[in-house]
């Protein structure tokens, strides 16, 4: 046992002190002998597009109340169409009717992260219920009217702490409880430049809030309404659209065709599909992937400050054409190791995204979902920050987006 473990060992010493035409002719045998890396630069790109519209209704942490006239402009809506209109006299039964109030604050929870502007502004409360179509921006935005105020508060949004509590009118809120009315509010800033960042997950604990007291002489605890919808024959999805939601009175500049836009506001999101041979993605390992963009500088909202893109991986077929949908679809964090790039929006040059692990996974997508990838800007829907780069489409080729790729080929080999 001792001589045939003696010659095995012999054997492969000489296998391996053998030139072999090749290099990977025995890579089991000879593990210090390796193929040489391959790096490769190519315009791979068969469609680049950017689509708006990022986060859709309802589906953002942040809802970004802003008045910079210079770049953003934005309102809020928040919908209270249930109200309690009775309350539980100390602690016990019967319920007792509302009639009158005291109190009556609107609570909204902020993130006090980020830029948000030093000087004085006024944050207005209006009443904008309805009975024409309130899921019609004009028709919502014609009801920010001085008539229709009930409340306000002046602030400066760099010294705020967590949360806001707006005090609001309490002959309107005792007239909505008597009639079981909606509580519908817009929020507006004025008198100054800056933005706050209101939590708006509507199921959060941290959620906006409507908090009044009932007038009585009994204990009692403090009313919270969280918002709420009551729209007639309205599918899950429309409901959570317009519970807090945004309207955009003014922001960034379209986007021309050849240009590539991640983020602003309402955010964009950019896919690029590619045309690359199989022996690279399913055949070879790939040890480096970068997509080469050129940035174009932008002066949207905070130009200056550093931003996140984050990637994503799209995983519909090619029966889907949807582009929305292809987006929307797109898996975000699925793949561990995803790690996200920092750019400056007001920066131009070259820029090298790193896209390793998403090309590494592209193997295990079925052949009939495309080779492709997608990006959104990090915090999107809460930071107004847009990164532009050119398109495919550009006249001019070295600005047109390519992929770098360095792999090792797989060796096919057949032990003797």
């Amino acid at each position: 046992m001792l001589l045939l473990t003696l010659i095995a060992t012999m054997v492969t010493a000489a296998a391996c002190g053998e030139s072999l035409d090749g290099g990977a002719a025995c890579p089991s045998l000879c593990p210090s002998q390796t193929q040489n890396f391959r790096d490769t630069t190519f315009e791979a790109v068969m469609l680049d597009t950017s689509v708006s519209g990022f986060p859709s209704l309802g589906l953002s942490a942040m809802m970004l109340l802003a008045n910079r006239p210079d770049t953003l402009v934005t309102r809020g809506v928040l919908r209270f169409d249930v109200l309690a209109t009775s309350f539980l006299p100390n602690g016990v039964g019967p319920l007792d009717s509302i009639t009158t109030v005291d109190s009556v604050y609107l609570t909204l929870p902020l993130d006090t992260t980020g830029r948000r502007g030093s000087a004085p502004v006024t944050i207005e409360v209006f009443d904008v219920d309805t009975t024409a179509s309130d899921t019609v921006t004009a028709v919502v935005s014609s009801l920010f009217r001085p008539d229709r105020r009930i409340g306000s508060m002046t602030v400066v949004p760099s010294l705020t702490s967590d949360t806001l509590r707006i005090p609001l009118s309490r002959t309107v809120l005792e007239r909505k409880i008597a009639d079981k009315a909606p509580l519908r509010v817009g929020l507006r800033m004025t008198g100054g430049t800056g933005q706050l960042r209101i939590v708006a997950f509507t199921y959060d604990a941290g959620a906006p809030t409507l908090r009044y007291d009932a007038s009585s002489d009994t204990v009692y605890s403090q009313i919270v309404v969280g918002t709420n919808t009551s729209l007639a024959n309205a599918i899950a999805d429309v409901n959570l659209a317009y519970q807090v939601y945004s309207i955009i009175d003014h922001t960034s500049p379209a986007v021309g065709a050849d240009a590539l836009v991640v983020g602003g506001f309402p955010a964009y999101r950019s896919y690029l599909r590619f045309r690359i041979p199989s022996y690279i993605t399913d055949s070879s390992t790939i040890v480096r992937a970068e997509l080469l963009l050129t940035q174009r500088p932008s002066t949207f909202a905070d130009a200056g400050d550093s931003v996140a893109i984050a990637a994503l991986v799209p995983t519909t077929t090619e029966s889907v054409t949807d582009m929305r949908r292809v987006l929307d679809l797109s898996a975000d964090g699925v793949f561990a190791s995803i790690d996200t790039t920092r750019l400056v929006p007001r920066d131009s040059g070259l820029k090298a995204i790193n896209v390793l692990t998403l090309a590494r996974n592209w193997r295990l997508l079925p052949g009939n979902v495309p080779r492709a990838l997608a990006f959104r800007i990090n915090r999107e829907g809460a930071q107004a920050a847009e990164l532009r780069f050119f398109s495919s489409k550009t006249s001019t080729p070295s600005l047109r987006p390519r992929l770098r790729i360095t792999y090792l080929p797989r060796s096919e080999f057949a032990l003797p």
